[in-house]
């Protein structure tokens, strides 16, 4: 049995003899259907958390809330206390909101004083909103309390769970190994005698017990104000302080709309990427896919142009809306798309990096127009998590969680079990010559990074919650997932499995997975497009985890196949 496989069984054979005894039925699976809810994930373990919830009669939010907390302990890499989520929710009851719970700049930091290329140690580490965020989702839009939703992961960390393929992997990235083998708290957590561990070996981190304990007996004040918080300025050296942990504030806010072809598309709005992939749909449904299949060069063309486009103004124009009018409206404006899809043509293409930002403020309804800024380069999240969730009663929630990099900063607090983020490298770099810079940092500045958790509805009602990780490539795989569903009517399954792309001004090729036509390749670069090719079912890509509720009603959910995800059903 391959190497991926034999993990997976080994995964789910420990989900199976996990599983409570509820009064519904609860299967966990890379693929799984349920009439009573579905929870997909990007680990069977953190999955089968979120089902159990639902089994015990918690909502979408309960189970989204108590899934991530649970890839906190079996995902320490990808995301967790220390990090920063964005999420999307929508209830049966109409209720449509986004919530930002994305880290911020310590209060002390300067625009010229402070250095955002540091990638690892304290200086590159962001007020971590996780615990703030999930807390007042939950107690504003679940039915369960904290210490509800906190007692499966708080067990996961205690009883321990058996480490997988990609876990192992990660170890060894970004010199991780190297820099916590001579640390007696941290290897005594992740390593074995000094190694990194095999796959199957059942890890604990009582540590992480610990402060979920406390969160769980005295909510998120712990963290932001109390022992944790106190642990917290320790580890980074006084980086972040006390004060900049007691103002932090998670923040509610309207959802980034659109339409494509029917479907009302919801997504998170700056400083992420929702409002980006809603312009690259908008640009496209200028165009007739129905004819194509997702392996023609011509549609691939046009679905690369119109994530181009959208890429250039997302530079120009997206930054944290606390600190600049990002013009929303004109961005995700129907007229403005069709302008911008005038510069799409079918026999030439446009070079990536000179592909122009447009003007969206003429489609804006803002009092105030804004200053036209440059195109800079760039880091995006890394290492990030997805969550999606669809209950019985029609609730959904899209949830997107990050550390930024694989293992964040590697600053690990001390006691507590967890890693810090290291976002503080999202912001530009300061550049003199543009002192309008609208991603340039500043004190309690939320630095613009690309996650776009993401909820497609059919007439009215849940149709597809959707969202990966995968950095510069978010917005084009999840374009590409909705794209195959909708335009190419693929399963849910097939529209994930299908080789991607990517293209923004960023790159200076079109950068494919391996897995389409020898014919395909050539054609599209006699039209012009510089190739660069990865190998298939590539991390590079991200590793969606989507749900879907079929016309009849049953749900479906796909872990990722990219990560060895999976997805929890009730029945």
């Amino acid at each position: 049995m391959a190497r991926g496989k034999w993990c997976m069984a080994v995964l789910l054979a420990f989900v199976a003899l996990a599983l409570p005894l509820l009064g519904e039925e609860i299967t966990v699976g890379q693929i799984a259907t349920g009439t009573k809810g579905v929870v997909a994930a990007a680990h069977p373990l953190a999955a089968k958390v979120g089902a159990e919830i639902l089994a015990r009669g918690g909502n979408a939010v309960d189970a989204a809330v108590a899934t991530a907390f649970a890839l906190g302990v079996v995902e320490p890499y990808a995301s967790g206390i220390g990090g920063e989520g964005v999420m999307v929710i929508s209830l049966a009851d109409g209720t449509e909101v986004a919530i930002d719970y994305k880290s911020v700049a310590p209060g002390h930091v300067t625009l010229e004083g402070t250095d955002t290329s540091v990638k690892l140690g304290p200086k590159g580490t962001c007020v971590p909103g996780v615990v703030a965020g999930l807390a007042l989702a939950l107690e504003k839009y679940g039915t369960m309390s904290l210490a509800e939703v906190l007692e499966p992961a708080i067990r996961l960390a205690r009883e321990g769970f058996p480490i997988d393929e990609v876990f192992v992997d990660v170890m060894a990235a970004h010199d991780f190994y190297e820099n916590i083998v001579d640390d007696p708290e941290i290897s005594s957590i992740f390593l074995k005698d000094g190694l990194i561990p095999d796959v199957g070996t059942v890890i604990t981190n009582p540590e992480l017990a610990h402060a979920y304990e406390l969160i769980a007996q005295q909510g998120p004040e712990v963290f932001y104000e109390g022992e944790i918080a106190e642990a917290i300025v320790q580890a980074t050296e006084g980086w972040i302080t006390k004060e900049d942990l007691a103002q932090y504030t998670p923040r509610e806010m309207e959802p980034v709309r659109g339409d494509y072809r029917g479907y009302e598309v919801l997504s998170a709005p700056p400083p992420v990427g929702g409002t980006t992939l809603i312009e690259a749909l908008n640009i496209l449904e200028n165009f007739d896919l129905s004819g194509y299949s997702y392996t023609d060069p011509e549609a691939i063309h046009l679905i690369a142009e119109s994530l181009l486009l959208a890429s250039a103004d997302r530079y120009r124009y997206v930054g944290d809306p606390a600190f600049f009018a990002v013009p929303i409206e004109g961005l995700t404006s129907d007229a403005y798309a069709r302008e911008r899809a005038e510069l799409i043509r079918l026999d030439a293409v446009i070079p990536p990096r000179e592909a122009p930002a447009g003007g969206p403020f003429q489609y804006e309804y803002l009092e105030e127009h804004a200053a036209i800024y440059s195109v800079p380069e760039e880091a995006t999240s890394l290492s990030t998590t997805h969550v999606s969730v669809v209950d019985k009663e029609g609730n959904a929630v899209s949830l997107t969680q990050t550390l930024s990099y694989f293992w964040g900063s590697q600053v690990f607090v001390s006691g507590y079990g967890f890693f810090l983020n290291n976002e503080l490298h999202n912001f530009n770099r300061y550049d003199p010559t543009d002192p309008t810079d609208l991603n340039e940092i500043a004190p309690y500045k939320r630095p613009r990074t690309l996650v776009a958790p993401t909820i497609v509805k059919r007439d009215g009602e849940i149709f597809l919650v959707v969202g990966t990780p995968g950095a510069g490539r978010i917005i084009s795989t999840l374009l590409e997932v909705i794209v195959n569903v909708v335009d190419f009517g693929m399963d849910l399954k097939e529209a994930i499995a299908a080789p991607k792309f990517c293209s923004r001004v960023a790159y200076k090729e079109l950068r494919m997975e391996e897995g389409y036509p020898e014919e395909t390749l050539a054609a599209l670069e006699a039209l012009g497009h510089k190739i660069k090719l990865y190998s298939p079912l590539n991390l590079y890509f991200g590793g969606v985890n989507a749900v879907m509720v079929r016309e009849d009603g049953t749900i479906i959910g796909v872990g990722s196949l990219r990560r060895q995800g999976a997805a929890g059903a009730v029945n």
